[in-house]
């Protein structure tokens, strides 16, 4: 679907009826790429995971969200809860930017809960009319019976220190008492770094210091979105989403257009502007599309999602009015300074089913399936149609590649590249765990130490052939139902 220049600045629910009705029946014409387990907008398109919060045994969950059209717009919240990751409650829209600092968008932001109430932090976006930011204020607001009310100003934007660019607040507790932490961009050095903020109450912060790079030679981008901060392990692990950080040079680390990196920090140095990061930031995933996750606790599990998309990217789903979704849920760790990434156990215990030990060279697939491989060898793997259209992994001696130059459909983007990782585990068993959704893969590979999420777009996928027989473990997945 194209672009709709006189509904791009409306909201949600000033929108002419006969435009939705137009993307919902393209919407419903894919029959290829609309995934069955995974979270995604009824149209338009979705970005970063916002608001997460667990809560009397319910996950709450709200996304970016601009209506109608596959493309970056008026950004509002949309709001699903679940109990067992198959029966979700469309809620429906949850933001509305309609704030007088949220001129041009409610962006992303985090729920925090005090035990008493529950508040929802997050950023209003204003800019010139001409696409240029003008300043990002950190906003508060009650979030009762599912519904947030009551907005009010938390930080306002201090152009002294920052561009304006500083968003994506996120409440950190340390040593007892609590810190709004948020991505800024800052004047003195056009460069990123962490806002810290002293919570004085719920709705009232006091400026406390920016973090920026302890080791000399790292900049980590211009812009540090969606900044996680958390205990976990022990240890303080700080994952950020940078704009700018790249290596051209290293085939391994900073391929995609913007990088979700991260790095455990020494200490946390309230007084001080260093960020006191143990080794220099490195990439949470290797795939082609993982963006601004957000964490949450989940009993006594940090978990996370992602945005299961890409900055600067327009997919082959634009045809069918809409445009990206949520990764599953993923329960975090820290082994060796290297952050695992696990599939949540709750998630994967309610929606596996028909478990089967097998082995072959082939697996038949309809759309979904959940594979899990204990391997010792080197092995490579396709999921094919009957055009010999395919994505393609490989584990060789030293790397762990996903090359998707084979699809029906390509994605026209400046990071089309092949991706690699190198191979931490070598002649000893793995275990590798491997999600399939009508258009995406998550591959956990190295024990959990190596992440490949990606989208794929293979028309008619019927099967997974593997270079050699193998013996593998194979689950269906029961599909998401969605109650309006």
């Amino acid at each position: 679907m194209k672009r709709i220049k006189e509904i791009e600045w409306k909201k949600y629910n000033e929108i002419d009826k006969k435009y939705y009705e137009e993307a919902n029946k393209l919407v419903e014409s894919d029959r290829y790429y609309r995934p069955l387990y995974h979270i995604a907008p009824p149209n338009g398109l979705l970005n970063d995971p916002n608001g997460l919060l667990f809560k009397d045994g319910v996950h709450h969950i709200h996304y970016q969200w601009s209506p109608v059209t596959p493309y970056h717009g008026f950004k509002h919240w949309r709001y699903v809860t679940t109990k067992d990751f198959i029966n979700y409650q469309d809620h429906g829209v949850s933001m509305i930017p309609d704030h007088e600092k949220e001129k041009y968008g409610s962006f992303s932001g985090s729920a925090y809960d005090f035990g008493d109430e529950v508040k929802i932090y997050w950023t209003g976006n204003m800019e010139d009319g001409k696409g240029e930011m003008t300043e990002e204020v950190q906003l508060v607001a009650d979030f009762k019976n599912g519904n947030i009310i009551n907005k009010k100003i938390a930080v306002e934007w201090d152009g002294n220190i920052f561009t304006p660019h500083a968003r994506d607040p996120k409440i950190f507790e340390y040593n007892n008492k609590k810190y709004m932490v948020f991505g800024v961009r800052t004047k003195s050095d056009d460069l990123g770094g962490i806002a810290l903020y002293e919570m004085i109450d719920y709705d009232k912060f006091k400026f406390k210091t920016v973090l920026k790079p302890s080791i000399k030679g790292n900049d980590y981008g211009y812009m540090w979105e969606c900044p996680n901060l958390d205990f976990l392990n022990n240890q303080y692990l700080l994952v950020t989403s940078a704009e700018g950080y790249f290596n051209k040079d290293n085939k391994y680390e900073l391929n995609s257009s913007r990088n979700v990196v991260y790095t455990i920090l020494n200490k946390i140095d309230l007084d001080g502007t260093e960020l006191n990061e143990k080794f220099a930031m490195k990439c949470a995933d290797y795939g082609f599309d993982f963006y601004a996750p957000q964490t949450y606790r989940v009993n006594n599990k940090l978990v996370w999602y992602g945005w299961f998309g890409a900055v600067d990217v327009q997919y082959p789903t634009d045809e069918y009015s809409w445009h990206s979704m949520l990764t599953i849920p993923r329960e975090l760790s820290i082994q060796n300074d290297i952050l695992i990434q696990k599939p949540f156990e709750d998630f994967k215990n309610n929606i596996l089913f028909n478990t089967k030990k097998q082995k072959s060279n082939s697996l038949n697939l309809e759309k979904a399936k959940h594979i899990k491989i204990n391997l010792k060898d080197n092995l490579s793997f396709k999921i094919i149609n009957d055009k010999n259209e395919y994505i393609e992994v490989k584990f060789t001696d030293d790397e762990i590649i996903m090359d998707r130059n084979n699809q029906t459909s390509k994605v026209d983007w400046d990071y089309e590249n092949t991706r690699y990782a190198i191979r931490k585990i070598k002649n000893e068993s793995q275990i590798i765990e491997i999600f399939i959704d009508s258009s995406s893969i998550e591959l956990f590979a190295d024990n959990y130490q190596t992440i490949f999420t990606s989208r794929f777009f293979v028309k008619d996928f019927n099967r997974v052939m593997f270079n050699n027989e193998i013996e593998f473990e194979s689950s269906d997945i029961k599909p998401m139902i969605l109650n309006k």
